[in-house]
């Protein structure tokens, strides 16, 4: 065998084992009965879906779905996830305790993540904004991120970007933020802290 036709053979084996590698990382595409889970989820307003049916909402994939449905169903699920998580804190009470397992790493998402929260009802704070509700509820910014919809956007050599939803009670201090009666927002209708050790 000759020089050139083993590098053939070589560049050919290379060839086929990088496909190969590339074909294995791709996830597997939706099924039909999931791309009917999900078209429900679309079509359907989120009070009005079927309850037993969100827990296999929110496992789907988002990437093994047709192009079609992509975009919108992660904003769904982003959609989905922030009720059920100012649903839970609500129930907490007045002392918010640690959340377990919630890491600056968790709620920190990449800039190009922030039109799908967009979508789902984000609107974006200015820092001003985030350090008065900060102040007001004696909460982190981690703490906003992990008990409230508080959404840290970024991305190495950029801005950052801070989002809340629009169906999150931080809203009123947000714009309580910017009226010269400060501090008269009904929270939750109780006075809710974060607890600190410290």
């Amino acid at each position: 065998m000759n020089y050139n036709s083993g590098m053939k053979a070589l560049a050919l084996v290379l060839l086929l084992a990088g496909s190969a590698r590339a074909d294995a990382a791709k996830p597997a595409e939706a099924d039909a009965t999931t791309i009917q889970l999900v078209d429900y989820f679309l079509k359907t307003p989120t009070s009005d879906a079927n309850p037993k049916f969100i827990e296999s909402f929110l496992a789907v994939d988002t990437e093994t779905l047709p192009k079609r449905q992509r975009a919108k169903a992660k904003s769904k699920q982003i959609e989905i996830q922030t009720l059920i998580k100012l649903h839970d804190t609500k129930k907490k009470g007045n002392w918010l305790q640690p959340a377990e397992g919630c890491t600056l790493a968790s709620v920190v998402h990449p800039l190009s993540d922030a039109p799908a929260y967009q979508f789902a009802g984000y609107v974006d704070i200015d820092e001003d904004e985030a350090r008065y509700v900060e102040a007001k509820t004696h909460c982190s910014e981690l703490e906003l991120a992990c008990h409230f919809s508080l959404g840290i956007f970024f991305t190495k050599g950029k801005p950052r970007r801070l989002m809340l939803s629009q169906k999150d009670p931080l809203m009123s201090m947000v714009a309580e933020s910017h009226s010269k009666t400060a501090g008269q927002t009904n929270f939750f209708g109780i006075g809710l802290s974060c607890a600190h050790t410290d």
